[in-house]
């Protein structure tokens, strides 16, 4: 067998070797390997950054529930993830506490502003639009509210049409039925409204119980973000509104983009309520705090301490200055020890702590 394969090699034929097995892998150390990394990723201040950029992306999403029934739960949850998260990882400090928050809002807003501008650039049709209930007259409803094209340039002819059916029979020239168009350009807001015409037809009956529709062309729009609704009068006291929507769409999506980002921090109820009950949470916290370092402080002077808090990290005096020593309020990041308020470094791992 050896001299067939000298021959082989000879011959310039290469011979097949098994490979070497595989090196088994212990599972314990690669475990002991990756939380070794953790740990060196955590004490740096990039892991900071990137729960702050992942909070704000799960707040984002809250954002998006907060225009579902769940409202008034998302308004709660939000707050107190911002807190509850940074808390558990062991931030302790309140002026990191607070500049979570903004760093936090920031992201999702920017984000939440994103998803916004992406679900209505991929609308291809618009929604039909019907009577608002609220504000709707018993004996007249408009409903198939549309505008056609729905995303076109600005030049285009868009043709805005709504169907009306009364209680009782009517003439459609005994209504007066109105496209409501509401312009918003950077921070300006303005309404107009137009008079639609009767648009006879097959499906448009000549008496208003049957059903009639309605239409208005507009033409020469700009790059603006329209917003649509449409209402009926019949001449006496009664009018019925039909909910509103976006369109036509006709500017470009860094447009839209601005005005979520708009719409989601200066004009939203959910940030304004979000942001007072976060710093309220956060007042609390502080308050609460300082109550019970101000409490264990003149304890230890007067010798009081019970022995429960002692345990729980009271310090004895020092026999240099014979004042009790702060219990610590801070805890490391890195390894989860206590430590003081003034310390540069970790005393048990060694991480170098940020202003």
């Amino acid at each position: 067998m050896g001299r067939a394969n000298a021959l082989l090699q000879g011959s310039g034929i290469s011979i097949y070797q098994p490979p070497a097995s595989p090196l088994d892998v212990n599972r314990e150390e690669l475990l002991a390997s990756v939380k070794k990394w953790f740990q060196k990723f955590r004490a740096t201040r990039w892991f900071r950054i990137t729960y702050l950029v992942l909070l704000g992306a799960v707040v984002a999403q809250l954002y998006v529930l907060s225009r579902s029934t769940l409202a008034c739960l998302v308004i709660l949850l939000i707050p107190i993830s911002i807190f509850v998260v940074p808390y558990w990882l062991g931030e302790r400090k309140l002026t990191r506490f607070a500049g979570n928050a903004l760093v936090v809002f920031l992201v999702a807003i920017l984000l939440a502003a994103g998803m916004s501008t992406q679900a209505l650039l991929a609308q291809s049709q618009s929604f039909e639009l019907r009577s608002f209930p609220d504000i709707a007259s018993p004996t007249m409803a408009l409903a198939n509210g549309s505008v056609d094209p729905y995303q076109a340039p600005p030049s285009t002819s868009f043709a805005f049409r709504v169907n009306l059916t009364t209680s009782q029979n009517g003439t459609p020239d005994g209504y007066r039925v109105y496209l409501n168009l509401t312009v918003v350009r950077g921070v300006n807001v303005a309404q107009s409204s137009y008079r639609m015409a009767y648009s006879p037809g097959n499906f448009s009956a000549g008496n208003t119980r049957n059903g009639s529709w309605y239409e208005a062309r507009l033409s020469n729009l700009t790059d603006a973000v329209y917003l649509y609704a449409f209402s009926v009068w019949d001449q006496g006291k009664n009018w019925t509104y039909t909910t509103v929507d976006f369109g036509p769409l006709t500017a470009s999506g860094w447009v839209y983009f601005g005005f979520f980002i708009y719409l989601w921090s200066a004009l939203s109820q959910v940030t304004i309520v979000a942001l007072l009950a976060y710093f309220a949470i956060l007042f609390l916290w502080w308050y609460t705090k300082r109550s019970r370092e101000a409490r264990m402080k003149t304890l230890a002077r007067a010798g009081d301490l019970p022995k429960e808090e002692k345990k729980a990290g009271a310090k004895p005096e020092s026999s240099s200055g014979g004042k009790a020593s702060k219990v610590a309020a801070f805890t490391c990041t890195n390894c989860g020890a206590d430590v003081d308020e003034s310390d540069t470094k970790c005393p048990k791992c060694g991480a170098v702590f940020e202003d």
